[in-house]
């Protein structure tokens, strides 16, 4: 482990310890997370010194492939990823560096596309499949949902096709390690840390936007068998949606025109399908009511997918506040810092 004022890390390259030359020479490290995307890692070492000395660094010590793990912290060291080699990038010159660069299994899912129907299949056991078949690991979260008698995936990517079953559902995809996470948005759910302006946090972006779409979705579609259309409406969701305040972003938005949408799914022809889908698009519609960032020193309990409680703002904005992605950085001369996007869906 390599250490200054504000942090260290650690990095783990076949489940081996980096040699001491190697970490040493280690300049930078990042990790970055996100809802819905691969988590990202890169690391850059010097090649040559401040003082123009060569460095004992081998170039063929990284190669594609490569596993890597990476663990970072203050006092005690987190693992943050779990992900493989994918890039390599050498810089020759005076002060010549290389930076390796790679992402989570997630990333698996993008090799490729496909063309395949699933029948008869629920979507925890739809993403179930998909996930054997890029030899991932997979927890699904949330109930077994609706069996679909049909779906299609049209040659598309395994992680295209996920992500429009989550976007169609309102679930979304996340790494537990080596395990890849797909469950119901968590926006709302119990919040794991409080963090107090100004005490914990002193530089906080946030934007409040009126929402336009969505204060009333309707789903429509038509049933073949018995020759009549079939819809589903939803116009309010769960107390959750107000993230600890006292109204969403709809109530809030009340003074302003209707936003109702309609939907057509003609591929979906149960009643509680579609009802599960209005629901879900209701959701996703109030999702950008308050976006923000902000920065903090190293926290590696920080994440994409976590809930956190903002304090010592105003009563409309105190409340719980979903992360959507975290940046996590650590270098030689700031030491380690962390950066997140965060948003709410009630005030």
């Amino acid at each position: 482990m390599s250490e200054v004022l504000t942090g260290g890390f650690r990095i783990m390259k076949n489940r081996q310890a980096l040699s001491s030359a190697i970490s040493a020479a280690v300049s930078s490290v990042t990790v970055q997370h996100e809802i819905n995307v691969p988590t990202m890692f890169s690391f850059t070492l010097n090649i040559v010194s401040s003082t123009g000395a060569w460095q004992d660094v081998n170039l063929d010590a990284f190669a594609p492939g490569d596993a890597i793990s990476i663990s970072l912290g203050i006092d005690t060291l987190t693992q943050l990823v779990t992900g493989e080699i994918t890039a390599i990038e050498p810089h020759f010159s005076r002060y010549s560096t290389v930076t390796v660069r790679g992402f989570d299994k997630m990333y698996r899912l993008k090799f490729g596309t496909r063309t395949r129907t699933f029948q008869q299949a629920s979507d925890t056991d739809i993403a179930a499949q998909v996930a054997a078949d890029a030899g991932l690991a997979i927890d699904t979260q949330g109930r077994a949902g609706i069996v679909n008698d049909y779906v299609l995936q049209s040659n598309q990517t395994n992680y295209d096709f996920l992500m429009a079953r989550c976007a169609q559902l309102n679930y979304e995809l996340l790494m537990d390690g080596t395990t890849l996470v797909f469950r119901p948005g968590a926006e709302g759910a119990s919040p794991v840390r409080t963090l107090n302006f100004p005490a914990d946090v002193d530089d906080l972006d946030l934007k409040l936007r009126v929402p336009t779409l969505g204060q009333q979705v309707s789903v429509s579609s038509y049933d073949i068998v018995s020759n009549q259309p079939l819809s589903a409406t939803v116009s309010s969701g769960t107390a959750r949606d107000r993230m600890g305040g006292s109204e969403t972003g709809y109530q809030a938005a009340s003074s302003f025109p209707d936003s109702s949408v309609r939907y057509e799914r003609p591929n979906i022809v149960t009643p509680e399908a579609l009802q599960s889908v209005a629901a879900a698009q209701y959701q996703r519609n109030l999702a950008g009511f308050i976006e923000g960032r902000t920065s903090v020193l190293g926290d590696a309990s920080l994440v994409a997918g976590i809930n956190v409680r903002l304090t010592g703002l105003s009563q409309r904005f105190n409340g719980i506040y979903y992360i959507t992605s975290s940046t996590h950085t650590f270098d030689v001369e700031d030491g380690y810092q962390t950066e997140f996007t965060l948003r709410r869906t009630g005030i």
